[in-house]
């Protein structure tokens, strides 16, 4: 297997995604799992994704990865749901990989001149958060939330892969290169809050990754990415979307899920507490992790607002993505997290993992 071919972390993205037809996805899934199906086109940043049914009704999902990632990234990917399944811990319901007519885990595809990585993996039940009949998470979910995640962390601790430190964008370690896109945020406002997250986050939580514990982490648990159980009690029963995944310092996997548990009105850590006390009932956060915790959050939100208005710079207005990954609320969550004193929510995250904790 060779080794990571690192990359600007902007550079897939930038680079145009996979644009295979109906037809062909079709064509190929026959061709290499001898599968008749039906294709539905999903929405993806930088892969291209078809929802697949069978005659029979089964559903998987097709994935074509951007041509622009390392193989070895994909690898990685598939490799750690394969990991997953092998430790069998029914509470963590994650995609399985299906096989090609040749056996493997992954195929290899050419399109005018490009070499693609693709292969299809099992769709769950299960409905996204996003799109439930409450997007929004009432207080017991979040904290169901946060114990799905700290046990799927638990899962991933001892798993390790050469593609686990992929150049990535949306890897918090690497948060100050959006100082280099800053530019396209449109208000002033905007920009100097971006900067100063990115200030915070230089000086003090990157000086305490080096005492902190590190593993793979899923990086993406976001209202798209978690599967709610509409049909019991509303709790989680799976989770999807394992392109994000990379090594990284584990509080990071908080704080990127924290970030999406949006409030309109009241405390806007309301979610976040609850989350928060999930997660450590689980899997108990160390006084170095707690205290960088609520700046982490602050750059998982800043960089979606940046990258927001960065995409809009060189893609259609109609870009399927966009339409649905606004970054208006970000910018407004933002906002009322500047209203918090920062040793306020510190010390909160303390007193609540003080009493979460097993």
């Amino acid at each position: 297997m060779s080794l990571l071919n690192h990359k600007n972390p902007l550079d897939i993205i930038v680079s145009e995604t996979p644009n295979f037809s109906d037809h062909e996805a079709i064509d190929i899934v026959k061709s290499h799992y001898d599968l008749d199906v039906t294709v539905k086109k999903l929405v993806s940043e930088r892969d291209q994704n078809f929802l697949i049914e069978t005659q029979s009704r089964k559903k998987q999902v097709f994935k074509i990865a951007n041509c622009e990632e390392d193989p070895i990234v994909t690898d990685f990917q598939i490799k750690a749901l394969t990991h997953i399944e092998n430790r069998g811990d029914s509470r963590v319901i994650t995609p399985t990989i299906t096989n090609s007519i040749s056996g493997k885990d992954a195929i290899q595809i050419r399109k005018n001149d490009k070499v693609f990585s693709a292969r299809i993996v099992s769709y769950l039940e299960g409905e996204p958060l996003w799109t439930s009949p409450n997007s929004v998470p009432d207080n017991e979910l979040a904290g169901d939330m946060g114990r799905y995640l700290a046990r799927l962390g638990k899962v991933l601790k001892d798993f390790n892969h050469a593609g686990s430190n992929q150049s990535l964008l949306w890897d918090m370690k690497q948060a100050l290169f959006l100082r280099d896109i800053i530019s396209h945020i449109p208000d002033k406002e905007s920009q100097e809050m971006v900067t100063e997250v990115l200030n915070v986050f230089e000086n003090r939580a990157l000086p305490t990754f080096d005492s902190i514990r590190w593993q793979v982490i899923h990086n993406d648990m976001n209202p798209d990415n978690v599967l709610i159980d509409t049909k019991g009690n509303r709790n989680v029963c799976g989770i999807i979307d394992f392109g994000d995944m990379v090594y990284s310092p584990l509080i990071i996997d908080l704080a990127v899920a924290a970030a999406y548990l949006e409030v309109e009105d009241g405390n806007p850590l309301n979610l976040i507490n609850h989350f928060v006390a999930g997660y450590n009932s689980e899997n108990a956060l160390d006084l170095d992790e707690i205290n960088i915790l609520f700046d982490l959050i602050k750059v998982r939100v800043a960089t979606t607002v940046a990258i927001a208005a960065w995409r809009k710079s060189f893609r259609d207005p109609d870009d399927p993505y966009l339409v649905i990954n606004s970054d208006d609320g970000s910018r407004k969550f933002l906002e009322r997290l500047f209203e918090l004193p920062r040793e306020h929510a510190i010390q909160s995250f303390r007193q609540i993992c003080a009493s979460s904790a097993k």
